[in-house]
Formats: structure tokens, C-alpha cells, sequence
């Protein structure tokens, strides 16, 4: 597999770590109450969310079964702060009548030297925290990345960037009531074979070096 990376430093000024999932289940009740009041997305924010954006640049393509627990610490001893926690129950572009919804959660870190907190956020920060590892450790994602321009407000911002890392299609651990998920292994045929164990990652996502990896486990 190429290598699939994405480069920090300086230049990134903010790093968004965006979650999409059918139900908000997977976003823990703490949180999701402070969340509540941010409302769902109606068919005029679609078209203005969906309108064509300053091209971005892909650099880690679409990888199934993504592990994720190291890198909310990680995201942060490379020079970032958890700065604010966006909701939006979104229309799902795949129904068209309208109707069917996903749940968007977006946690922004932004680089120290630039970081503006909010003093509402200050209240919840730990709590999104908290959040942000439960939903990074208690599932697989598939993942991918995205540098792109950065604007404050509303305006290009020459020699920096915005790095979003997108999470869709997630693949929980564990039971409702807290056992993990098992599952047989496939040998070189497809075949399952020995008795079940719990779920394995195929990849993981570190940050190392200065940059985000995606490394084969």
C-alpha cells in the first residue's frame, strides 16, 4: 500500500476530526445533551453546505476498519487544542424524499499558539474530551483525509492550511452490555476458521513524526 499520510506542522492551523454516523447513539450521553439544541440541518443549509468548496487535496484514501484509539493524545502532543465540538443532524443525500438523517459530530483542535476558547466550551471541554476518546476506542471507522484551504472569517488565509480527517461506517466493539463484539477469522481462502475472537483492526491511525500515518496492524 502507498503511504498515506498527512503532514502537520505551522502551517495546519486547525485539524477537524469529523464522525458521521445513522444514529447518535455513538456520541455518549454527556456530551449529546450539550449538544442538543444545535438542531437539524434543513434542506436551504444542505444546498449551501453542498455547494462547490476551494478544492481540497486528498491525501489518505477511504480505509475500512480504521483503529483510532491513540489519537486524540497524540493529535495533542503534536501541538493542538481541542477548541470547540460541533453537532448537526444532516439530510441524507442517498434518500430522496428527505427524510432519512445521519448524525454529524465535529471536534476542531486548533494549533496552541492560535487556539480561541470559547467560555461556554470551557465548561464542557473535559466532558468532549471524554467523548471524543470513549467514540475513538469503542469502534473502527473508516477514515479519510483531507488538506485544505484555511479561511478566518471568511477570508483565504495565504501559507496555512486546515486538515479535516473524516470518520463514516462505524464498526462497534462492543455489546450493549459492554462484552466485546467476536467474530471467526478468514483464512488465505475467505473461510472462517477456529473459534470467535474479538475484532480485529486491518488499520490504524497514529501520528508520528509530525504527521498523521496510516499503518497497516
Amino acid at each position: 500500500m502507498a503511504a498515506q499520510v498527512l503532514e502537520l506542522g505551522n502551517h495546519v492551523r486547525m485539524v477537524a476530526l469529523q464522525f458521521n454516523a445513522s444514529k447518535s447513539a455513538f456520541i455518549p450521553t454527556a456530551l449529546r445533551h450539550w449538544l442538543i439544541n444545535a438542531g437539524r440541518e434543513t434542506p436551504e443549509k444542505r444546498v449551501i453546505r453542498k455547494s462547490p468548496p476551494v478544492a481540497g487535496v486528498k491525501v489518505i484514501e477511504e480505509t475500512e476498519r480504521c483503529l483510532l484509539r491513540d489519537l486524540p493524545k497524540e493529535i495533542e502532543a503534536a501541538g493542538y487544542e481541542l477548541v470547540d465540538v460541533l453537532y448537526e443532524e444532516r439530510i441524507d443525500v442517498k434518500d430522496p424524499t428527505g427524510r432519512r438523517t445521519y448524525h454529524m459530530v465535529r471536534f476542531l483542535f486548533a494549533r496552541h499558539e492560535f487556539a480561541e476558547v470559547s467560555e461556554d466550551f470551557k465548561t464542557v471541554r473535559n466532558t468532549a474530551h471524554d467523548a471524543l476518546r470513549h467514540i475513538c476506542e469503542s469502534a473502527f471507522w473508516r477514515v479519510r483525509a483531507f488538506v485544505n484551504p484555511f479561511y478566518k472569517d471568511g477570508e483565504d488565509v495565504a501559507g496555512f492550511n486546515a486538515a479535516s480527517i473524516n470518520m463514516e461506517v462505524r464498526v462497534p466493539l462492543f455489546q450493549n452490555d459492554g462484552s466485546p463484539v467476536l467474530e471467526r477469522r478468514k483464512d488465505e481462502h475467505g473461510k472462517k476458521v477456529g473459534d470467535p475472537l474479538p475484532l480485529k483492526p486491518d488499520y490504524s491511525l497514529r501520528i508520528e513524526d509530525g504527521a498523521v500515518r496510516l499503518m497497516t496492524v
